[in-house]
């Protein structure tokens, strides 16, 4: 069985005690806000912006031609724009969600979803609610909207993979709360033309290719029967919701779907290799020495290690938008943030304001 936890293989010895407390780049309480709105010259403001949020699994091995199980996956990534150089922001799980959603990881990287209480930051919940632009987030098998269990017996839904109900005010807030609906429901909208202007879709743990929920195994090594069910799951779900949502009325504009992965094939047991903790545009450095609380040394940062989510697939499918193009430029899930923002004239959230680093996924969308 896969195993998935922090202290990476990759990262041995007495740096690993320095995982959990200098795994951000700045200050543990994460990166301020951006306070100057971020439009950008000439932006294809989308109508609707959908983000599916996939799981666990490396570039090569979705878009390589001899995979049978992913001919969606590489034909929307042939169609459509594709982002070669994205990656995820650190591991595990969680953090990237994070990230994705409020622009930092807060120091953390555990999956534990008792760390709710400590995530009260500024979230893109509360910035596009300020803007009065509607939301929705669709999970696949929650029990109900607004629920906080941290999983279903059947582990297809986990909390982990659902960061809006890790932020205390979305979770104690009813109203934004029961926004964070069952994937079912999406259905119901596409067909009655009541999609928000954002959503976000993650999908069960089958479904999403992360796998050890049931039904789904974990894989055991990499070409097994499990891991072939596993990207049979995610290419079949993906065909099916992004063919529904371009056939639905919601398909408007320059509306587009953005298609990513939380991170990169991550397991310390030796039938997957080595972990793949590459990354860029502010992932977490690990300090080159450990601290240490006695004398106040160690801790630096020169020649660290980057601590990042490894190598994903974006792919962006926009109406009346680019075709066949491909980006090199270094992105990761601030970039995604950060594109989202500008879409609706926002403030950046944290490390989306590092402009210098962090670059938005501006050229694969549609040039006007």
């Amino acid at each position: 069985m896969r195993i998935r936890h922090l202290l990476a293989a990759a990262l041995a010895g007495a740096c690993i005690a320095a995982v959990v407390a200098y795994a951000i780049p700045a200050a543990a309480s994460g990166p301020p806000a951006g306070n100057t709105p971020s439009a950008a010259a000439n932006f294809p403001h989308m109508d609707h912006v959908f983000v599916i949020m996939m799981e666990n699994t490396a570039y090569d091995d979705l878009l390589d031609p001899a995979n049978a199980n992913t001919p969606f996956i590489r034909n929307i990534a042939s169609t459509y724009g594709l982002d070669t150089n994205y990656f995820g922001v650190t591991h595990v799980s969680l953090p990237n969600y994070l990230a994705a959603t409020s622009g930092s990881n807060w120091g953390s990287n555990s999956d534990d979803v008792a760390q709710a209480p400590q995530l009260d930051h500024e979230n893109i919940v509360d910035q596009l609610e300020q803007a009065g632009v509607s939301w929705k987030a669709y999970m696949e098998n929650i029990p109900a909207a607004g629920s906080t269990i941290a999983q279903t017996p059947d582990h297809l839904y986990v909390r982990k993979h659902d960061p809006f109900l890790m932020y205390p005010d979305v979770y104690n807030d009813s109203a934004r709360a029961n926004k964070v609906v069952p994937l079912s429901d999406l259905t119901t909208d596409l067909s009655t033309n009541t999609v928000p202007q954002f959503v976000w879709i993650s999908p069960n743990q089958c479904n999403d290719m992360h796998g050890g929920a049931t039904g789904c195994p974990f894989a055991n090594a990499p070409g097994d029967a499990n891991q072939q069910h596993l990207y049979q799951a995610g290419n079949d779900f993906l065909q099916t919701w992004v063919t529904a949502i371009m056939n639905s009325k919601a398909w408007t504009g320059h509306s587009a779907i953005f298609v990513t992965w939380d991170e990169g094939s991550f397991a310390d047991d030796a039938p997957f290799g080595p972990n793949d903790t590459s990354g860029c545009c502010d992932s977490p450095i690990l300090p080159a020495t450990p601290p240490n609380p006695a004398t106040g040394g160690g801790g630096d940062l020169a020649g660290g290690a980057v601590y990042g989510g490894g190598h994903v697939p974006m792919i962006v499918i926009q109406r009346n938008g680019v075709r066949g193009v491909t980006s090199d430029t270094p992105t990761n899930h601030y970039s995604l943030l950060q594109t989202i923002e500008q879409n609706w004239n926002l403030p950046f959230l944290g490390n989306a304001s590092d402009t210098v680093q962090v670059h938005s996924l501006r050229s694969l969308l549609a040039n006007q």
